[in-house]
């Protein structure tokens, strides 16, 4: 098995070779899936599960967490259901419901002759996100490394900006410059 995921794939852990796949070490590699993913979709989870922990780690790493509603009286669709109550996860019904929020349309046409506004005033700190930008569609994550700005400050100016006419927020918690 080992051999096939190394031929077609890759595995993950912070253990060391030979450890016994312990259910208890779950959670331990989950935190390394939910911050190296771009998005966590959760299609069944019972009320206490493994997944739910993988969500709120997912969700707590300002990660997109998505979830499929079901049957409230089933075993198996009560975490979902929490996740979405809750706020932790978008409701999702479809792989199309997934492209939208993710912003992995292909044939999105963005109307580019509109003339920018030419003097803008902005503070070193909203001209740093600016000059980030400028490479197009960034993520809000590479967007803090770039400008070497904490989250809750890049994600406050983002939001001053896009006031200002100067960025888009796009679905994934992806900007770009308008």
């Amino acid at each position: 098995m080992l051999q096939k995921m190394k031929d077609n794939g890759g595995w993950c852990t912070d253990f060391i070779s030979g450890t016994i796949p312990d259910r208890m070490n779950f959670p331990r590699r989950n935190r390394i899936i939910a911050g190296l993913a771009d998005a966590t979709l959760v299609i069944e989870a019972a009320e206490k599960s493994g997944t739910l922990i993988t969500a709120d780690l997912a969700h707590g790493y300002n990660r997109d967490v998505f979830a499929v509603p079901g049957n409230i009286g089933q075993e198996f669709s009560a975490g979902c259901n929490k996740l979405i109550r809750e706020n932790k996860a978008a409701l999702v019904t479809g792989a199309e419901d997934l492209v939208t929020m993710l912003g992995w349309q292909t044939d999105v046409k963005h109307a580019k002759n509109v003339q920018p506004k030419l003097f803008i005033d902005l503070n070193p700190e909203e001209q740093l996100l600016v000059d980030v930008l400028k490479g197009g569609l960034t993520p809000i994550d590479e967007i803090g490394f770039k400008s070497g700005l904490p989250p809750s400050k890049c994600s406050s100016l983002l939001f001053t900006l896009e006031f200002k006419g100067v960025v888009r927020a796009l679905p994934g918690k992806v900007y770009e410059l308008v």
